[in-house]
């Protein structure tokens, strides 16, 4: 099993309304959290990936959604307590929120352009990278490849479960057509990935065990809804 789903965050206006009626039914430990934000985007960003993955294990695993109980390993990667074979990884950035679920270990990452980060490439890439990054002779084509990559990375090391306790240069990633694939890791490498075009301006990848490539699903506020009625 595998499943993609994106949510684009709600106007302010809009949110405050929804969070408004819903706060009062929300665990303590979900408030608590939201509330720590001090910008609206955060508040939501934070909570909808909380409520995306209520949603969708509420629906496949028929439970109650404010009684699902998460746990977190050693790197901080949240798993849902009781369910060893359920797997799913949040990501958010700008306007957008992500989450995948997998019966199978799974990372995926989104990441909104912000321009020119080759210093950050030139520190934490491999030589291999490095090289493919800089034969691209427009800085435009070399901004794109390094959201590529860093998304790809980024998703790899959360399917592992590492995180950022990982060094983004003990694994290389390569680009054999239109498909990136992992040139050598110490870790699992049996990852497929898959690149989503969410918006424009975004970067999102998804790497799981899985070949097959799903559609990435949209949510909307009226989807997230119907968890508290």
């Amino acid at each position: 099993m595998l499943q993609v789903f994106s949510y684009h965050l709600v106007s302010k206006s809009d949110f405050d309304n929804f969070y408004q009626k819903v706060k009062s039914r929300l665990p303590q430990d979900v408030l608590s959290k939201t509330e720590k934000f001090k910008f609206t985007a955060d508040k939501q960003r934070s909570l909808f990936g909380d409520l995306i993955v209520r949603k969708i294990y509420a629906d496949e695993l028929n439970l109650n959604p404010f009684e699902i109980d998460f746990d977190y390993n050693e790197h901080g990667k949240p798993f849902l307590k009781k369910y060893p074979k359920a797997h799913f990884n949040i990501s958010h950035s700008g306007d957008y929120v992500v989450v995948a679920f997998s019966d199978c270990p799974v990372g995926i990452d989104i990441e909104k352009n912000k321009g020119n980060r080759l210093k950050v490439a030139k520190r934490f890439f491999t030589q291999e990278e490095l090289d493919d990054l800089f034969a691209f002779a427009k800085e435009e084509e070399q901004i794109n490849y390094f959201y590529q990559l860093w998304t790809l990375k980024e998703s790899y090391m959360k399917a592992v479960g590492k995180g950022m306790s990982m060094s983004l240069s003990s694994f290389s990633f390569k680009k054999f057509y239109s498909d990136f694939r992992l040139a050598y890791s110490s870790e699992d490498m049996g990852f497929q990935f898959t690149t989503y075009k969410v918006h424009p301006e975004y970067t999102c990848n998804l790497c799981s065990k899985f070949i097959s490539k799903p559609k990435m699903e949209e949510l909307n506020l009226f989807d997230i809804s119907p968890l508290f009625y």
